[in-house]
């Protein structure tokens, strides 16, 4: 009404306009691209394949795409959860089937779901909870890195390591078999930082900086394992099974053995813990855990668990790596060597590797970068790369970090003997006979 608006209260309309302008570009950027796109330019790099008289590999792409849908189905099944609730009915496998077979598109399209309905809310306060929708759509997002893009990364070195590039796309040879890599890749590492701060507080996630330097922290242990274990896969092959065996059992093991300090003993925690982190060290933690993430020190967990994990993998990389260079530079000398025929290695077939590029490029880069994770390890204590990862403090509900306590409550003493009395301790209840 030609009245002059007061110049702090247009500053702050600028403000609340930038902040919700840079909600939408990060939402739509970070979590709502990402997701479909890495499923379907592994599905599309699977057409490729197959429309190229490359069956076996198209195949195999494809196939990847459905084991996070048969992973969750699977998983509601043995739980006995439906969308309809918690009674173990005929809807119980009717949903498990329906997850396995099109969980390829309904995981995705749950989490774009998930992210999109955070844009209709208004841009949070540093501390601000989010809802469950959003937490559910992280997990799912973790889920289909875990399994889908893990899988897509080594398969798709192998198969570079095997049959090299594809016939040109768009650009140069390799460029959609190179194109779906990459995303998954990406995938890898950034969800590696987010996982990190996530299990602490699932309602609290971390801003984009706080995760951004984590995935650069854990970015040499990615690039160790994305090349180690496709070369162990193509030249071992079926005896290939055993390190990677040795690798989830030991895993499972040093979980519950680090873990259990704090009172993660829970069978389904350890095989989370175990599975999930064999591309990133991550510890995972299930639902019900959740309500004593309080009095529970995650902090101190994660931070015993990556060592053990990174040494795990050093342990059992290194000598499987020995053997294969062993392997490779005596059969390949005879294409069709004894010891080649016996154990059916991939000398019997030629590789687009040479034994030349195997020993003087592969084999030192691999072993170069295991080597860093180890004094990466070493390292971990300093300030430089243990502020990052902010192994000893605990994120708060109100946006600000705090010490986190190396000591348990004594109303938790008891609590890992079972699930009820753990979330009953939890609580505060001290009635319950633990």
């Amino acid at each position: 009404k030609g009245q002059s608006t007061p110049l702090s209260q247009t500053i702050s309309y600028k403000v609340i306009e930038m902040a919700d302008i840079w909600k939408i570009l990060t939402t739509i950027l970070f979590k709502i691209c990402p997701t479909p796109l890495d499923v379907g330019t592994d599905i599309w790099n699977g057409v490729d394949f197959i429309v190229n008289d490359s069956p076996i590999w198209g195949a195999m792409c494809l196939g990847l795409t459905l084991v996070p849908g048969i992973v969750k189905g699977v998983t509601l099944f043995v739980k006995g959860v439906t969308l309809w609730g918690e009674k173990r009915t005929w809807w119980n496998f009717l949903g498990c089937v329906i997850f396995c077979l099109f969980g390829w598109i309904l995981l995705p399209l749950w989490t774009v779901i998930g992210f999109c309905l955070t844009l209709c809310q208004p841009a949070p306060k540093p501390g601000d909870p989010i809802t469950q929708v959003e937490v559910d759509s992280h997990d799912c997002k973790f889920l289909e890195v875990n399994t889908e893009s893990m899988g897509q990364v080594v398969l798709n070195v192998s198969i570079l390591m095997i049959s090299g590039l594809q016939e040109k796309k768009f650009l140069f040879p390799g460029d959609l078999q190179l194109l779906s890599l990459s995303i998954s890749f990406i995938m890898i590492i950034k969800s590696a930082g987010e996982q990190h701060f996530f299990r602490r507080t699932p309602y609290y996630p971390p801003s984009f900086g706080e995760s951004f330097l984590v995935s650069i922290v854990l970015c040499p242990d990615i690039i160790f394992r994305v090349l180690a274990l496709p070369l162990v896969c193509i030249y071992l092959r079926w005896l290939s099974i055993a390190p990677i065996v040795a690798i989830l059992c030991l895993n499972y093991y040093g979980a519950g053995k680090r873990a259990g300090k704090c009172g993660l003993t829970f069978r389904e925690d350890r095989l989370s813990t175990a599975a999930m982190s064999v591309i990133s060290p991550s510890v995972f933690i299930n639902g019900y855990s959740n309500e004593v993430l309080r009095v529970v020190e995650i902090p101190t967990i994660q931070k015993d668990y990556y060592s053990w994990n990174r040494k795990t993998f050093a342990g059992v990389l290194f000598p499987s790596l020995i053997l294969v260079a062993i392997l490779v530079n005596t059969t390949f000398v005879d294409e069709f060597g004894p010891l080649c025929q016996i154990l059916s290695l991939p000398g019997c077939s030629p590789l687009t590797i040479t034994v030349d590029q195997f020993n003087y490029i592969l084999l030192p880069l691999v072993i170069l970068s295991g080597l860093f994770t180890l004094v990466h390890q070493f390292l971990s204590n300093t300030a430089f790369l243990a502020r990052p990862m902010r192994y000893e403090e605990q994120i708060a509900k109100d946006g600000r970090p705090q010490s986190a306590e190396n000591k348990l409550p004594s109303s938790t003493k008891k609590m890992w003997f079972g699930r009820d009395c753990l979330v009953s301790c939890a609580a505060g209840d001290n009635h319950v006979d633990c």
